[in-house]
């Protein structure tokens, strides 16, 4: 993890894994004693909880257009953001939505409108 401000806390880790219940994040530790943070853009679901914990500011998220990019310190990942029906804004990730939607036993046309159309 050379050239990038990780230091290898693991918070990442644990509330990706422990608070979100996705488990995207592994900490790799190799029998070198070399350490990476890897992340699995499979098991992702883009909410951003990574990059609002991380101390150092390694992790970062950020809405463009459709999109949201993740840049983390193994690469950068990009996710489709879900339209608003009503409005046509893009306000979260299609894959959070549909996660949060499988947790709860929700129909996933809950989240057809953005949080300010809901209203």
């Amino acid at each position: 993890m050379k050239d990038n401000k990780c230091n290898l806390c693991r918070v990442c880790v644990g509330i990706c894994r422990k608070t979100v219940g996705v488990a995207a994040i592994s900490y790799i530790e190799q029998d070198n004693g070399e350490a990476s943070i890897e992340f699995s853009p499979d098991k992702c679901i883009a909410c951003g909880s990574c990059a609002y914990i991380c101390p150092t500011e390694a992790i970062t998220v950020e809405d463009v257009g459709d999109k949201r990019i993740i840049t983390t310190p193994s690469g950068r990942m990009e996710f489709k953001l879900r339209q608003c029906k009503n409005c046509g804004s893009y306000w979260a990730p299609e894959k959070q939505l549909e996660y949060m939607a499988q947790k709860a036993n929700l129909a996933p046309e809950v989240f057809d409108l953005c949080l300010d159309c809901r209203e």
